[in-house]
């Protein structure tokens, strides 16, 4: 260790050789800022006394930075959908190229109706963490570069919440998107979902879900866009190479995330949960990306692999040296702007195809 390292620095130089030799540089500058601004937040932040609580609180505190700038919006507003069983918070953004009224003026509207389609986007944070704030510029983004609405969905937590009261809130606001939607100014008859990390498992059993039992609003989804989630896999390469004290995805970490979801052991073998088990004919057209020091980079392999047999063509690459959570990284991470710009256009595309 160089005697002239900041303490950041000297964090950075503690994570394991085959790690560090494998990050990008901005991934390097990224863990750099993150350990420099975790000391001052322990030095200034005082986190509440429930774990659960402190957990989320650090959480929002460490997300703070990385969604300060980004895209300006048209508009912005939050309000409540009532869906399974409770009033759900979402926060809907129109692009610059939508005006306040919901009237979009590029490919995205529908022809003749003016209004503008819509991305639902589910959060990540292992079911546990994260809300409206913590994924914001990562909204922004995909709505500049999409020319779509983004729905975001602050869905009920684990452990107050256990599965599937999650998964339905999701399917329920989806489902009122698409039959309530120009009330809200939006095409409800084009819709995509999107989400990270849990968000991705969201985001597919969602759909699942609503294929089943929704088939109108199934309907309406024109494409999914998964960002390294984890799809079943118990064990694999990925998950003993990868994930520690760095990234909070060590093995502890990601059962403990299971254990928060389940009241009862067997949901975790649910179709909706399990989906690389699942019947998955009929699904839009899917865009997905894994980051490859990720211990669920191999979940998304398996699913890409799962959804070929099924007829599918998903558009799947994985990400060199990065980590998980990198799209939150913006402000310095080049891949995590690439990946959001793709994934916009990816949905734009569908939309524009009608």
């Amino acid at each position: 260790m160089n005697d002239d390292s900041t303490p950041a620095q000297s964090r950075l130089e503690d994570l394991p050789a085959y790690l560090l030799e494998r990050l990008t540089p901005q991934m390097r500058d990224v863990l750099e800022h993150q350990f420099e601004d975790e000391a001052r937040r322990r030095a200034e932040v005082t986190l509440p006394e429930d774990p659960t609580e402190a957990s989320r609180a650090e959480y929002r505190a460490e997300r703070a930075f990385w969604n300060e700038g980004g895209p300006t919006m048209a508009s912005t507003r939050e309000l409540q959908i009532h869906a399974a069983g409770i009033d759900v918070p979402v926060r809907i953004h129109l692009p610059v190229t939508v005006d306040a009224a919901g009237s979009a003026s590029g490919s995205g509207s529908a022809a003749g109706s003016g209004k503008v389609p819509a991305i639902l986007f589910f959060h990540g944070g292992g079911f546990t963490l994260g809300d409206l704030d913590t994924h914001d510029r990562i909204h922004r983004m995909i709505a500049h570069h999409s020319g779509a609405a983004v729905v975001a969905v602050d869905y009920s937590l684990s452990p107050e919440v256990k599965f599937p009261q999650a998964l339905r809130e999701c399917a329920g606001v989806t489902a009122h998107v698409a039959e309530h939607g120009e009330e809200l100014g939006l095409d409800g008859s084009r819709l995509a979902f999107a989400g990270d990390s849990a968000g991705s498992g969201l985001s597919i059993g969602a759909a699942l879900l609503l294929r089943d039992e929704a088939p109108d609003v199934f309907a309406r989804l024109q494409a999914l866009v998964l960002i390294y989630g984890g799809f079943g896999l118990k064990d694999s390469a990925a998950r003993r190479l990868w994930g520690g004290w760095w990234d909070g995805m060590k093995m502890d970490d990601l059962s403990g995330f299971q254990e928060a979801l389940y009241a009862d052991p067997a949901d975790a073998d649910s179709s909706y949960v399990q989906t690389l088990r699942s019947d998955l004919s009929g699904l839009p057209p899917v865009f997905m990306r894994s980051a490859e020091l990720d211990p669920l980079a191999d979940d998304t392999a398996a699913f890409a692999q799962m959804l070929r047999r099924a007829g599918h063509t998903p558009d799947v690459r994985e990400v060199p040296g990065v980590l998980h959570s990198y799209l939150h990284f913006g402000r310095l991470l080049d891949e995590a702007n690439f990946t959001l710009t793709e994934g916009a256009q990816f949905i734009a595309a569908r939309f524009a195809q009608g």
